[in-house]
């Protein structure tokens, strides 16, 4: 797994593309669930479901709902829950952080 913080840049308001997140070595199929938990720097918490690609078991894609992606800098990691019910969340050393940028349009 990642040994490094992961940093993504998107636009706020933006609600495409979806996130594209790799999990190299996990047959994502193998999970009952999947969860990106978000939370904002004001304190606000969302999830959003990981979506399995068909083609390829290790691969997933997070779709972003209008309001999801607000001006700030917020922490993110992915929750998996096992078909015996058990979780564990990645990455384990350091959230993802989801900077958000001011929109200029």
């Amino acid at each position: 797994m990642v040994s490094r913080q992961l940093i993504l840049n998107v636009v706020e308001g933006d609600d495409a593309p979806d996130l594209q997140v790799r999990f190299d070595g996990l047959d994502l199929n193998d999970y009952t669930s999947i969860t990106m938990r978000v939370e904002k720097d004001d304190g606000t918490r969302f999830a959003q479901v990981l979506s399995i690609d068909p083609t390829d078991p290790e691969l997933g894609y997070v779709t972003w709902s209008p309001g999801n992606l607000t001006l700030g800098n917020h922490k993110a990691e992915f929750e998996f829950i096992q078909t015996d019910s058990k979780r564990f969340t990645l990455p384990r050393k350091f959230p993802v952080l989801l900077n958000v940028r001011r929109d200029l349009g």
